[in-house]
């Protein structure tokens, strides 16, 4: 595990429980007491926590916080590979999507290139670059203002773009999600983007791995019930998932690939 990722799962850690020791800190990331000393200063310097005797304390807000585009890419990597090998079989030939700047909505985005006949819009300027070698696949692009810590498309033009639209699916990232409160994001701009996103398409489909739950963010989103499909892995809480079946969302949580002839699904062509 690099450092980095290493120092974002403390970060992650340190939101949820405010506090946490060093030793258990050496359990849960398999590294030596010294390779933590060494995180728990770099995170010092920067703000991220005050280093207690054995531990660290929290000096961040749960509400406001947001990973760099970078971290986000190297957190939950085979996670996100299961959530987007499940959310796969909901595209079909010849939609019309949106797909969210997130880092498990582009791992989507990467099994789609050999698709036909799909409209695809989106605020990620990562999925455009992914996707314009692709033959069967039209790609459109919001424009915007560029977030550039968190790599994506917001603001007026941004939000023009959404209102002249009308969409099969919307696929989007979830930053935090808890089932009584809702669906919530550090930025109050993405919070507006992903409202308008929800409007336009007949059906809404959400993809976030088991770090997401039970969190709430600075900006409100919307309620869980405005969400059709959340698809998960398996490390999500079973209370939350029953929650939300509750609600009445279709939640799948997917599963580890057991072989790459499983890896793989046949799709049906709209007609």
């Amino acid at each position: 595990m690099l450092a980095e990722e290493r120092r974002f799962q403390i970060r992650e850690i340190l939101i949820a429980r405010r506090t946490i020791s060093a030793s258990e800190l050496c359990d849960r990331l398999k590294v030596t007491a010294a390779t933590i000393r060494r995180d728990l200063g770099a995170l010092e310097q920067q703000g991220v926590l005050v280093r207690s005797h054995g531990g660290a304390v929290s000096r961040m807000s749960s509400t406001n916080f947001q990973p760099t585009y970078d971290a986000l890419l190297r957190s939950q990597n085979e996670e996100k590979r299961q959530i987007a090998r499940a959310a796969e079989q909901f595209v079909l030939d010849g939609d019309t999507l949106f797909l969210e700047s997130s880092t498990t909505v582009f791992e989507l985005a990467r099994r789609l290139i050999h698709r036909h006949r799909l409209t695809l819009v989106t605020n990620s300027p990562t999925i455009v670059c992914e996707l314009q070698r692709s033959a069967g696949v039209t790609v459109m692009c919001t424009g915007g203002d560029l977030q550039k810590d968190t790599f994506y498309l917001s603001g007026e033009w941004a939000q023009r773009a959404l209102s002249e639209i009308r969409l099969d699916k919307a696929i989007l990232g979830v930053s935090a999600i808890d089932p009584k409160y809702g669906v919530s994001t550090a930025h109050h701009a993405e919070a507006q983007i992903t409202r308008m996103v929800s409007k336009a398409a007949k059906t809404r489909i959400a993809l976030a791995d088991h770090t997401k739950f039970g969190r709430q963010r600075f900006a409100f989103v919307g309620p869980v019930t405005d969400i059709h499909i959340l698809i998960t892995d398996s490390g999500t809480e079973p209370k939350y998932i029953e929650e939300l079946r509750e609600a009445g969302l279709q939640v799948i949580v997917a599963e580890p690939a057991r072989s790459k002839s499983n890896d793989s699904h046949t799709f049906k062509q709209k007609s």
